[in-house]
């Protein structure tokens, strides 16, 4: 069943709340920039941004959640006992598919919260958003054997792995999904 915009502002899971960033939210801006601008953080995903380019891409994101089309979605992530906010989250939708995406402060890597926002965008992707599947890259470095713990229980398969560029590729069906998860 596909819901509104308004339906799925937010995503709430038992330690976390997932909620669209919008744009006159300044600690929103401000999560974004130093999210994009963590050496720790970009490490394994691109170049540091820069404020300014930070700034744009943060405008971009919340130009998308505001479109009621089906589009690319980007969530802030809090820590519901802290009301800490500690990452960005997004499904970066193309077609019938969206690439998922978490990027998360250093001190909250390796508590299982990029598997809880998992279950929620996963959720929301095919339940509510109509997607048809689901796809994942990374860098093929050192940091692989845990983006694999963290794919394999939800069904993703590899679909690239070897190329030159170093970025593997998965994906989740809906069918698979709905086999492990419905």
């Amino acid at each position: 069943m596909r819901r509104g915009l308004t339906e799925v502002a937010v995503l709430d899971t038992p330690r976390l709340r997932l909620r669209l960033m919008r744009t006159g939210d300044d600690s929103d801006r401000s999560l974004y920039r130093d999210l994009y601008n963590d050496p720790a953080v970009m490490r394994r995903i691109a170049p540091l941004l820069g404020d300014e380019a930070a700034m744009r891409g943060f405008d971009a994101a919340c130009r998308h959640n505001v479109t009621e089309a089906p589009g690319h979605r980007f969530w802030r992530v809090d820590d519901t006992a802290s009301q800490a906010a500690i990452g960005l989250a997004c499904l970066r939708r193309d077609g019938a598919r969206a690439e998922i995406g978490v990027m998360l402060f250093s001190e909250w890597w390796n508590r299982g919260i990029c598997s809880e926002v998992f279950v929620a965008l996963l959720k929301y992707g095919f339940e509510q958003a109509g997607l048809d599947g689901v796809d994942a890259r990374s860098a093929e470095d050192d940091g692989l054997p845990v983006i694999e713990r963290l794919l394999a229980p939800f069904g993703f398969i590899r679909t690239r792995s070897g190329a030159a560029d170093g970025v593997g590729h998965w994906e989740l069906p809906r069918a698979r999904w709905e086999a492990m998860w419905v």
